[in-house]
């Protein structure tokens, strides 16, 4: 019984303590081709940004470190217009209704493109933990996937995204 203990206990905090990143997009790799409907109601490819930098944040409304990260990224507006980065924020699980009053109570910023997923995009992207962050470059392909990132951090990997190739 003891070794039973054990053993469950060594497999829980195994599972507990494996990273995110388990279920990353390798950096390098061909961001997939995922569209949703944005907040007006259109569908929108995310591929059609091809060619510009873009930030993507997975989340949710109700969730607080979801909410922090669009703040965190709200300081770098800036330098995100300065260097046509593109910030797409999909939302899973939401309905217009509570993504429009996400925005309108809260201080957040609109990003470029809002997109309402009811599921493909979180499957696609195997999401299982909130936020996630993901950068693409230019040439659409995975720069960076992670965990939230606090605005210096994420500026950090943003110039170095600008300057590679």
């Amino acid at each position: 019984m003891p070794k039973l203990k054990l053993l469950t206990t060594a497999l829980l905090i195994t599972i507990l303590t494996i990273p995110s990143v388990v279920w990353a997009l390798k950096t390098g790799d061909p961001f997939p081709s995922l569209s949703g409907t944005t907040l007006e109601g259109a569908e929108f490819s995310i591929s059609s940004l091809k060619g510009q930098p873009i930030i993507l944040k997975v989340g949710t409304t109700w969730c607080p470190t979801c909410g922090q990260q669009s703040k965190e990224i709200d300081k770098l507006r800036g330098f995100m217009t300065e260097n046509e980065i593109q910030f797409v924020d999909v939302f899973i699980q939401e309905n217009e209704k509570k993504v429009r009053k996400y925005f309108s109570g809260d201080g957040h910023q609109i990003p470029d493109v809002v997109i309402i997923d009811q599921g493909e995009i979180a499957r696609a992207l195997n999401i299982y933990l909130i936020p996630r962050v993901i950068l693409i470059d230019k040439d659409f392909q995975v720069y960076r996937d992670s965990d939230p990132l606090p605005s210096d951090v994420l500026k950090q990997e943003l110039e170095k995204m600008l300057i590679q190739k």
